[in-house]
């Protein structure tokens, strides 16, 4: 059970009473509870451990319907109101602008009831004619129908991950399989997937077998038996009948086609043959039961699996390699939020999370007081945040240090949401945009420019603003920012939630070209949240950054003389 189908009975439940106007307060507690819980990774865990009772808005009602999800029950609540309400309805107020009193509205008065009807009746302008309705709400609609289409059939980085993980177990659990690992783009750690890849070595007559435990259907292709099912994926399940073939399946079944392309012209040059089902020299197949064994015969080091990409040379033996980043290299994490803001976990669960993940330092940067949308904090009450954890530092000198800071709305021109004299005050500012996307993109360029040129800026935070599969990314000049940054010495943030992976490899890799600093942040508004990490890690990967090139690899010291020179440079830039 995911955070995920707990959050949306909770969201459909709520939607369900506002549609039917009924039982207000609890359509309000279902829906704000399904926020809350969407900010944790893994509802399941936390309500074993007795965690969700402490949360705001977390009641006994939110918990009865928790239980029964995560326990694999029946919700009689939400069964009842499927069961009045359209089912296409639920799908509708996934769109973007369309609320339960809206979708009411279509329902009753033009008696749409599906995503395709809604269609229909926008290319017809039937819209226009209701009330509450109008061109722009109109075009709102079908901006958001477009982006449905665009998006369906892909899927984020994490939900692939975690469906390869559940079914790289349900495989293993197989008495006849002896060897699962993910593949396909999953593995390659792409920002959005279509499908996931397994590679399993399995008894050589258990093709029919897997296929009829999966309920898949069995195919051929260079070779190799797949089957092909669904879960909450496409699932493509390639089979190995040698273990000493595994390492050649894996790798050609983890991609990219330019990678394999390359290998075999490698291979090809060494007068051997790279092919579907062996590394062969003459007639003699190279045994190879793990990836390193292919890269090896051939003379190269490995590559790793988030840098099998076209555009990335192989590395012949004898050549140095660069080590790239790993999870182990970061000791702390810049941009994250409590229950001072929208977070809803305090700063003392917040800083023990860190630690057990190993952190010596953590950035606290709750909203800025333009969003007050989010529980943004004026100048008081950022005052009483620094004070605060200057406390708690105290109080643990040996623990995991709290770092004062702000996420600071970029207004409109590029300056940022509090005077100097209160941003001097804190040990990190990071720049971040919320408001006012629709900007044209030179608008938007000359606003990220100023931004990344104020002194008090350490770091823009999800430069691009992108919510993958949500929102498209500002269609400014990121390289000018980059450019801007270089030159001030801002650092660009990659957003680590999954939702935004902000900045992509491709930008990132600009960024270390221009020498910019790179922060890798959870922008965690939960405990558990922290762990998104491991995806700023994957992606920073793939843009192939080192661990000189990231911020949250600088011990606390180090960190903290970064950030003092940052400080003089914006006294001194006061001063002129």
């Amino acid at each position: 059970m995911t955070e995920r189908s707990v959050a949306e009975v909770l969201k459909r439940l709520g939607f369900g009473y506002d549609f039917l106007g009924e039982h207000p307060m609890r359509a309000r507690a279902f829906s704000n509870a399904a926020r809350t819980l969407k900010k944790l990774p893994d509802v399941a865990t936390a309500f074993a451990a007795g965690e969700l009772d402490a949360l705001p808005g977390i009641g006994p009602g939110v918990l009865d319907v928790v239980a029964r999800v995560v326990r694999g029950e029946a919700v009689p609540a939400l069964d009842d109101v499927e069961a009045r309400i359209p089912p296409g309805l639920f799908d509708i107020a996934q769109l973007k602008g369309l609320g339960p009193k809206k979708v009411r509205t279509l329902h009753d008065d033009l008696g749409v009831s599906t995503v395709a009807e809604l269609e229909y009746a926008v290319n017809e302008n039937r819209l226009l004619a209701l009330s509450g309705f109008g061109p722009k709400t109109q075009e709102g609609v079908a901006a958001a129908l477009a982006a449905l289409r665009a998006r369906a059939g892909r899927y984020r980085l994490d939900q692939g991950l975690a469906a390869a993980e559940r079914e790289a177990e349900r495989l293993r659990a197989l008495p006849f399989v002896h060897r699962v690992a993910v593949a396909g783009d999953v593995r390659r750690g792409l920002e959005i997937v279509e499908d996931v890849v397994l590679v399993v070595h399995l008894d050589p007559d258990g093709e029919p077998a897997l296929a009829a435990a999966l309920g898949g259907a069995r195919g051929e292709a260079d070779g190799l038996y797949h089957v092909v099912y669904a879960a909450e994926l496409p699932v493509r399940v390639v089979t190995c009948p040698w273990e000493d073939l595994f390492g050649v399946v894996l790798l050609r079944a983890t991609g990219s086609p330019g990678h394999v392309a390359a290998l075999e012209a490698r291979a090809a040059d060494a007068g051997a043959i790279f092919g579907p089902v062996g590394l062969y020299r003459g007639s003699e197949r190279v045994p190879c039961p793990d990836e390193g064994d292919v890269y090896a015969a051939l003379g190269l080091h490995p590559t790793a699996p988030e840098r099998r990409e076209e555009e990335v040379p192989l590395v012949a033996l004898g050549q140095s390699r660069p080590r790239l980043l790993r999870r182990r290299d970061l000791r702390g994490a810049l941009h994250n939020h409590t229950t001072a803001s929208d977070g809803i976990h305090g700063l003392g669960v917040m800083r023990d999370a860190a630690k057990a993940l190993g952190l010596g330092w953590l950035g606290i940067s709750e909203h800025s007081q333009s969003a007050a949308y989010a529980g943004g904090l004026d100048a008081a009450a950022l005052g009483r945040q620094i004070e605060e954890i200057a406390r708690l530092n105290a109080a643990a000198p040996d623990g995991c240090a709290l770092l004062t800071g702000v996420e600071s709305d970029i207004l409109r021109d590029g300056e940022l949401d509090y005077p100097a004299a209160v941003l001097a005050q804190l040990d990190v500012v990071v720049a971040s945009v919320h408001t006012r996307f629709r900007q044209t993109p030179d608008e938007m360029t000359v606003r990220m420019v100023n931004a990344a040129s104020q002194p008090y800026a350490d770091v823009i935070g999800h430069p691009t603003g992108r919510l993958l599969l949500g929102r498209a990314a500002s269609p400014y000049d990121v390289e000018a920012l980059l450019d801007a940054c270089a030159a001030s010495g801002c650092a660009v943030e990659l957003n680590a939630n999954p939702q935004r992976l902000d900045l992509d490899a491709r930008h990132l890799a600009m960024a270390k070209e221009r020498g910019v600093k790179v922060s890798i942040a959870a922008d965690a508004h939960s405990a558990p949240a922290l762990a998104h990490l491991d995806f700023g890690v994957t992606v920073a990967r793939r843009a192939g950054l080192l661990p000189e090139d990231v911020l949250n690899c600088l011990e606390l010291a180090e960190l903290r003389a970064w950030l003092a020179a940052r400080k003089a440079r914006a006294r001194g830039h006061a001063g002129a």
